[in-house]
């Protein structure tokens, strides 16, 4: 048996696995304390010394930063979901399926959304996801318009209005704790009453 240093492949595992429960730690402190949550805080609910933690971080915006491309890799196929789940459907229904389908990924990760809304100003990553969000709803307009439910010419002003009543929505949910899910009916209902051709 041979007892040198561990297998490359262990080696690599432990390393993920660090790297996951700091990533897991600053979600966690950053969510509930701000962009300032300290990172001695972050690496003691990680369970590790500060020094390890910039073994593995260079400083705080490298850690958020870190953060940020972890949780679009897992919200990211989400919202891909829910654009894929409502492209066939008829523009009504397809804009009912979308905004739940968000805001049901949302709710998933909400620790990871309240990151987002209190790190916004720092600037540290582009919006990944929320062009994503944008670029589903412009489909969405542009199919609406071509199949007569709403006026062509305001097909992109409509997909500004409903993209930035998801974000308020997403926002004023996030710091009241509600869940963001069951406003997805009563926001379309309302944005549809003002859109309609």
């Amino acid at each position: 048996m041979n007892r040198g240093s561990p297998a490359p492949r262990l080696r690599a595992q432990l390393r993920e696995t660090v790297q996951a429960e700091i990533l897991d730690a600053a979600e966690e402190l950053l969510a509930d304390h701000g962009p300032r949550a300290p990172l001695a805080d972050i690496a003691r609910r990680a369970g590790v010394a500060v020094g390890t933690l910039y073994n593995y971080f260079t400083d705080r915006d490298a850690l958020i930063a870190a953060l940020f491309e972890s949780r679009r890799a897992t919200l990211r196929p989400m919202i891909a979901e829910a654009v894929r789940a409502s492209r066939e459907l008829a523009f009504e229904p397809r804009l009912r399926h979308l905004v739940g389908g968000l805001f049901a990924a949302f709710d998933s990760h909400r620790r990871y959304i309240k990151v987002l809304i209190a790190t916004e100003h720092l600037k540290l990553a582009p919006p990944a996801n929320a062009s994503d969000v944008h670029k589903a709803i412009e489909d969405a307009m542009r199919a609406g318009a071509a199949e007569g439910a709403i006026d062509p010419a305001r097909a992109e002003l409509a997909s500004l209005m409903l993209s930035g009543a998801i974000k308020n929505v997403v926002i004023y949910r996030t710091t009241d704790g509600k869940p963001f899910t069951p406003e997805a009916d009563a926001l379309v209902a309302m944005f549809l009453a003002g859109v309609r051709a």
